[in-house]
């Protein structure tokens, strides 16, 4: 009897993945989800009024209520290295979006390609500028994300 078939460890066809690998392997895949699931279930829901928030260098330089209904264009100044810029946001079913910004100081559009917004969880970000959009509810909540 040579080598070869001494160790094949073939002994008739064995199927692949045996009944408790397949439960584990579900089980992994099901726990996989829990975070988003988490996360989604945390996060504070719009009720009411909304309001758009525009932050620059951490600091908020721009606030105004969301009108739901209606799709209309917000201008917004704001300075970048000592010069003077305006901003546009693009208002549409109660959403929000950045519109391109001077290439001079963002160079990419990514914050343009990050679409529109609607709920607290959600930012559009230019990075090179540091300026962060975000919708919020015009009423305060005294309940932190992570207290729930």
């Amino acid at each position: 009897m040579s080598t070869k078939e001494r160790y094949t460890g073939n002994k008739g066809s064995r199927p692949l993945l045996k009944k408790w690998d397949v439960i584990v392997i579900s089980f992994f895949i099901m726990i996989s989800f829990l975070p988003a699931l988490i996360f989604y279930g945390s996060t504070e829901k719009i009720v009411g009024a909304k309001e758009i928030v525009i932050e620059k260098d951490g600091k908020e330089i721009y606030r105004e209520s969301m009108k739901e209904e209606e799709e209309y264009l917000v201008s917004f100044p704001f300075s970048h290295g000592g010069k003077d810029y305006e901003g546009n946001l693009e208002i549409r079913d109660g959403a929000v979006r950045l519109q391109r910004l001077p290439e001079e100081i963002v160079p990419l559009s990514i914050h343009e390609d990050m679409g529109w917004i609607r709920d607290t969880h959600e930012i559009i970000v230019a990075l090179p500028i540091k300026m962060v959009v975000t919708v919020e509810n015009e009423e305060k909540s005294e309940v932190d994300i992570i207290v729930k």
